[in-house]
């Protein structure tokens, strides 16, 4: 009997967790009520990116256009001819490092402020998946590989921060 048992279990079980997993896969999510920035569509921007995770906030309230892991955006941006930045400034995507205290994969975030010494990024998936948080990282920031600016900001270096909003 036990043995009977553990076959179907040997058996069952790929199905069992191929169907949860293809059912969270496909399950909706609830989006945030606000976006991060002004000009970003109800809903924020389609993307590609799977809920839940940094890409996939940072690309709902910022046009992204490229592909890969966090850890490629930086590169990816600017095959694409973005221009990016050594800096932070309001409405940047920050590109981390993979490593350190992020994954093999990297991570990315949305700076929402900054002043001389700190900045302030809104992410998903740090500390928790699928969850936005808000974090104030020193500057400079040793683990950051660079930052993609709002193209209003790298068009014009004396143009106004996007104002973010305010929830």
């Amino acid at each position: 009997m036990k043995l009977l048992l553990a076959v179907m279990v040997l058996v069952m079980l790929p199905v069992i967790a191929g169907a949860t997993a293809g059912a969270a896969a496909t399950a909706p999510y609830q989006a945030p009520a606000v976006a991060l920035f002004s000009g970003v569509p109800e809903g924020g921007f389609a993307n590609p990116f799977p809920y839940g995770q940094c890409t996939w906030w940072a690309a709902y309230n910022r046009r992204v256009t490229w592909r890969g892991d966090a850890r490629d955006w930086l590169v990816n941006a600017r095959a694409q001819g973005l221009a990016t930045s050594d800096r932070p400034s309001v409405g940047a995507i920050a590109v981390y490092q993979p490593g350190g205290e992020y994954s093999a994969y990297g991570h990315v975030a949305l700076v929402v402020a900054v002043s001389p010494h700190k900045y302030t990024v809104s992410e998903m998936n740090a500390p928790k998946w699928g969850e936005v948080s808000t974090r104030v990282l020193p500057w400079p920031d040793p683990q950051v590989q660079g930052f993609i600016p709002m193209e209003s900001d790298a068009a014009s270096p004396a143009s106004s921060d996007p104002t973010p909003h305010t929830k």
